[in-house]
């Protein structure tokens, strides 16, 4: 409810509605403010249905109302679409890789720079060899709400700790020897008492994160059932050569604008989840084995509302098994809720699919209310022949397609400037 509140707040702040950057911001908090009182009813899951009862009444005004203005505000925007007074999305034809518009000149160079590691304001290491020994301490020596970046440099070892970012930690880079060189790993999960929302390994808060060259693990194992790695509600947060490992939920973006880039998904049920407007550009999603008779789902995308500019959005990505996956159903996703929107793009798709393609939360059908696509994807497992024939599954045209390009899910001003990185021609 705090984060809530927070981004309501945020809302306040707007005295310009004419920059699309404005646009984004407003869209964003609004949805995210949403998103977080649903995330707040399901943490009441386990609680005295008394107690759930109270909650639920007690947050039915304010869901509504910031949906209403979330509507209200859309309905502004398209007026403006309508008359061409101005134009509220922007794309980039760019033939060459970047990251998001949000990222200064300095944090791309930090993000490509060898020398980000000599130059780190706080060394964490396992041999003494840093200030600290535990990523907690050194986060605790961050200023807060500090609009400098502050680069934490987390040298190569197993790192068993449980660590949060918290939401006054701004502009924090952590940055590893490598994805297989520098781990966090924690045990958390659902079956041992701990609510989905509070078992991540690593769970960041803090706007403007950007994490590289780290492992994040969840080793509770698939019979501990949702047990997270990494939980994001960053706003403008970006993950560059990391892994993600575990197995039911895995990779948790929950809400804002994130953007992950050559990272590693591993995982079975619906272990790529959340409700951010989130892109996987160049990533290894990589179903592994789940329990006996369980199927695999990789998606999981939680809108709620319908007018909400959040979704998942897959682009130029690998889909191939984790080790053995042999008679496993491996589903491209599901919808955990009414408006999910989830799109494959120009992707990868080992034979592993299932022809059906997409699998129902529950019963033998999805909501006509869903928006779930595939567009130009390779491999045989990207045959869309035997697809299910539900509404909300489109077939999407290049211009479609176009709308579902990484700048209308993070509201950067152009989704991929120039920063001279090899990369796939056109969208």
């Amino acid at each position: 409810m705090g984060f809530a509140i927070d981004h309501l707040n945020d809302t306040l702040s707007i005295t310009n509605f004419t920059a699309k950057d404005t646009v984004d911001d407003l869209k964003t908090w609004l949805s995210a403010a949403i998103t977080d009182q649903y995330t707040c009813i399901e943490d009441m899951e386990g609680a005295l249905p008394a107690v759930k009862t109270v909650v639920v009444e007690s947050l039915a005004s304010s869901t509504k109302f910031a949906s209403n203005a979330l509507a209200i505000f859309n309905e502004f925007t398209n007026f403006f679409r309508r008359f061409k007074l101005r134009r509220l999305t922007s794309f980039s034809n760019d033939d060459r890789d970047a990251f998001p518009a949000w990222l200064s000149s300095k944090d791309r160079k930090l993000l490509w720079s060898t020398d980000v590691r000599k130059d780190a304001d706080i060394v964490v290491a396992k041999d003494s060899s840093g200030k600290y020994k535990t990523i907690k301490a050194a986060l605790a020596a961050v200023p807060k709400k500090s609009r400098k970046r502050t680069v934490i440099y987390v040298k190569k070892g197993v790192y068993k700790e449980n660590v949060k970012v918290d939401k006054t930690l701004w502009n924090v880079m952590m940055v590893g020897d490598g994805k297989t060189a520098t781990i966090i790993t924690g045990s958390r999960n659902v079956v041992d008492g701990t609510p989905t929302f509070q078992t991540a390994t690593l769970a960041v808060f803090g706007k403007g994160f950007i994490a590289r060259d780290m492992g994040i693990r969840n080793t509770a194992g698939a019979v501990k059932h949702q047990a997270v790695a990494m939980m994001s509600k960053s706003d403008q947060s970006v993950f560059y050569l990391c892994s993600f490992d575990a197995f039911q939920d895995t990779l948790y973006s929950h809400s804002l604008r994130q953007f992950f880039q050559e990272c590693d998904i591993t995982g079975t049920v619906d272990f790529i989840f959340g409700n951010a407007a989130v892109v996987y550009q160049r990533c290894n999603i990589l179903p592994r084995a789940p329990m006996a008779g369980q199927p695999d789902t990789i998606t999981a995308q939680g809108r709620v509302d319908p007018n909400q500019n959040t979704g998942i959005s897959i682009h130029n990505c690998r889909i191939k098994p984790n080790g053995n996956v042999a008679g496993v159903r491996i589903y491209l996703g599901r919808p955990w809720k009414p408006y999910a929107v989830t799109v494959y793009m120009k992707s990868a798709m080992a034979g592993i699919i299932d022809p059906k393609g997409w699998l129902p939360w529950s019963g033998n059908s999805a909501p006509d209310t869903i928006f779930y696509s595939e567009y130009r994807n390779t491999g045989p497992g990207s045959s869309a022949k035997n697809r299910v024939k539900w509404k909300g599954v489109k077939t999407l045209t290049a211009a479609q397609a176009n709308e579902f390009t990484v700048a209308p899910f993070v509201g950067g001003n152009s989704w991929l400037p120039k920063t001279g990185v090899p990369f796939t021609p056109g969208m």
